[in-house]
């Protein structure tokens, strides 16, 4: 069995030709490579790009629930193509914590970029608020479910009042608690600034908890823009800041199809902590870049002849050609 592999790795290599990276805004890339611990095949890219949107503006925050799930998008980006093919705000209200939680398409908006030698003239902002009665907060989510295997990156800050919860990953729901599948990136503004929550979900089921699929790390400050990356493989999660790996876990990876989300919110319980009235806590964030769906290279060899490259690219979103088969 191994020496039959190492010929079809023999048989690929030879057949390869092996390129300088190059721009493949004219290549038809037929599969992506990804770097890291454990390099992955991927059969989709996707990128989405906030940093020079026309018309920028910050909506004023909604008190009143029921308004505030009913509002429409803020801004005529997300009902573009860019966006809204693959990608949608939600309106929901979850219930159960010490106040509502009512995600709004309202606190998800493109800002202009203020900071001193701005690294870019926007970004997309989601915002949690807390409003006397309830909280006003955000979330974007895939509108298909099915996202296997992902390295899931995002350029983005935390900023704001303790008592909010900003969030990168993916969710597979389940008939109890126990069966949810869902890796995600946590920062919660309560803790110090240099601490980040990464957990293969469920972290407790019936009550009882299950440590091994949460780990609290030591990270470069979230208040600064940072890189943060999800690599989802067989069988194993790792996570990274500004390319270096923080975290890796085996214990309960993701096994089936998900959504991907981000989000942004608050309901004063025991894992936000409570905002106080008129307070707020955000999410900016630069660019989006995902690759998605794992294609079994080589066996597939005939399908991936041009393989891409994100992280040999020149700037983010920028693909790189790093081998022709033809």
């Amino acid at each position: 069995m191994v020496a039959s592999h190492l010929n079809l790795w023999a048989t690929v290599l030879a057949t390869v030709s092996l390129l300088m990276p190059q721009p493949a805004a004219a290549v038809n890339c037929h599969c992506y490579l990804s770097n890291g611990s454990k390099p992955q095949y991927f059969v989709n890219h996707q990128f989405l790009d906030f940093r020079n949107i026309a018309n920028p503006k910050i909506p004023g925050t909604i008190n009143d629930e029921t308004a505030a799930l009913k509002a429409k998008v803020t801004h005529p980006y997300f009902n573009s193509s860019a966006f809204a093919n693959t990608w949608a705000i939600s309106s929901w209200a979850a219930t159960g914590g010490t106040y509502d939680n009512a995600y709004s398409k309202n606190d998800v908006y493109i800002a202009t970029n203020t900071d001193g030698r701005p690294q870019s003239k926007t970004y997309m902002t989601m915002r949690t608020y807390r409003h006397s009665a309830f909280q006003e907060s955000a979330e974007i989510q895939t509108t298909s479910p099915n996202y296997k295997y992902v390295s899931m990156r995002m350029y983005a800050r935390t900023r704001g009042l303790k008592g909010a919860v900003t969030a990168m990953f993916t969710y597979r729901g389940g008939a109890t608690d126990a069966d949810v599948q869902e890796a995600d990136l946590e920062v919660l503004t309560n803790d110090n600034a240099n601490q980040a929550h990464y957990t293969n979900q469920p972290s407790s089921a019936n009550g009882v908890g299950r440590p091994n699929a949460t780990n609290q790390v030591t990270i470069p400050t979230w208040t600064q823009w940072r890189s943060y990356r999800y690599d989802w493989s067989r069988g194993l999660s790792t996570w990274y800041v500004d390319g270096k790996q923080v975290n890796q876990n085996a214990y309960q990876a993701p096994v089936d199809p998900a959504t991907l989300l981000f989000n942004v919110w608050s309901d004063g319980g025991n894992w936000t902590g409570p905002m106080a009235v008129g307070g707020s806590a955000a999410m900016d964030v630069q660019w989006i870049e995902i690759l998605y769906n794992n294609t079994d290279y080589p066996s597939q060899f005939a399908h991936c002849a041009n393989v891409c490259s994100i992280d040999k690219g020149t700037a983010p979103g920028v693909v790189a050609l790093i081998s022709s088969g033809r």
